[in-house]
């Protein structure tokens, strides 16, 4: 409707836990976000593709070259790897940073393994 989609990040988890089932894992990172996005936009969510944000610090928006994997209703970030690791904690600071308006939740998807590795990072007030 009118709201937005309310996506949450649990429902891109749910999502994400199907597709990994169907497709298994170990894919290109690409294929887990076609289907992602496929299964997202059904629902009705706005969703931008390899999105690049920038950070906030010190007032002034900065380029540190962060891009979104998928940015769902301009407030949910989602980062997916297949082939590689994400540093979590790195994530989750990245994510405090952004320079969105509203406040910001994170999901890290990562199909490495045959049972999906999941990190979400609630968002955060400024």
């Amino acid at each position: 409707g009118m709201e937005g989609s309310r996506v949450t990040p649990q429902t891109v988890v749910a999502v994400a836990r199907e597709l990994n089932a169907e497709l298994g894992h170990r894919l290109r990172e690409e294929a887990y976000e076609t289907a992602l996005v496929l299964e997202l936009e059904r629902l009705g969510a706005c969703v931008e593709r390899q999105r690049p944000i920038k950070l906030c610090s010190a007032d002034e928006e900065i380029d540190l070259g962060f891009v979104a994997d998928l940015l769902v209703d301009q407030a949910l970030v989602v980062r997916l790897c297949a082939l590689h690791r994400l540093d979590p904690g790195n994530e989750a600071w990245v994510l405090r940073q952004l320079a969105l308006p509203g406040p910001v939740a994170g999901v890290y998807l990562d199909f490495l393994r045959p049972e999906l590795d999941v990190l979400t990072v609630p968002d955060h007030q400024g």
